[in-house]
């Protein structure tokens, strides 16, 4: 099915719990599912990508989309959504880099608010889904967590959904509509490296 002119809107999490040590790996692995994912949907018309930019998967979508685009795609869109305008105030210099490299070359940056408050990550992640054809979702196994409910919100609306679940132990059962969801798991070797901590994130929606 061809989805000219709709929407795919990226909401990618990555836990914290992720060291800095790991961040490399982590990359290699889950950055190539997306890269993939994002290929199918330009294959199948989808011209503009949505992206909440936080420290990790986000970030890594948001740099495929401007290499696809600058490279061979140039009909394809990069739209940031910003939870807020001190979003990576705190973050370390090499993340703080890669984030204002990927709004300057933005096609569209958009900022719901000008400080953090709680909720604004919740607010943010439902105006992205808000007329999207696509959710490409990278979970942090935590059941009931913010990237949980973003899948649920986008199954209630009848949004098509890709989830990348790279977390070992059992996996958290989405109770979505098997024609909606497409699950992605990446191996054993590879995931059991960030199993430990995953229980202490906090996630709020």
């Amino acid at each position: 099915m061809h989805l000219t002119n709709t929407i795919c809107s990226m909401v990618c999490m990555q836990a914290h719990c992720l060291g800095a040590e790991k961040v490399d790996i982590h990359q290699r692995q889950v950055g190539r599912l997306i890269e993939r994912e994002l290929r199918v949907a330009i294959h199948d018309g989808v011209r503009l990508f949505r992206v909440g930019m936080n420290m990790g998967a986000d970030i890594w979508a948001a740099r495929q989309v401007l290499h696809l685009r600058d490279r061979r795609f140039s009909h394809i869109q990069l739209h940031c959504y910003l939870p807020c305008e001190t979003q990576a105030v705190h973050w370390p210099e090499q993340w703080r880099e890669s984030y204002f490299d990927a709004l300057a070359r933005a096609d569209e940056v958009l900022t719901l608010q000008s400080r953090y408050t709680r909720g604004c990550q919740v607010r943010r992640n439902r105006e992205m889904l808000k007329g999207s054809g696509r959710l490409l979702a990278v979970h942090d196994n935590i059941a009931d967590g913010g990237i949980d409910r973003a899948i649920r919100y986008a199954e209630a609306r009848g949004i098509e959904a890709t989830v990348i679940q790279p977390f070992e132990g059992p996996h958290v059962p989405l109770h979505l509509s098997r024609h909606s969801v497409r699950k992605l798991q990446i191996s054993s070797a590879y995931s059991e490296m960030f199993s430990s901590g995953r229980s202490a994130i906090k996630r709020a929606w």
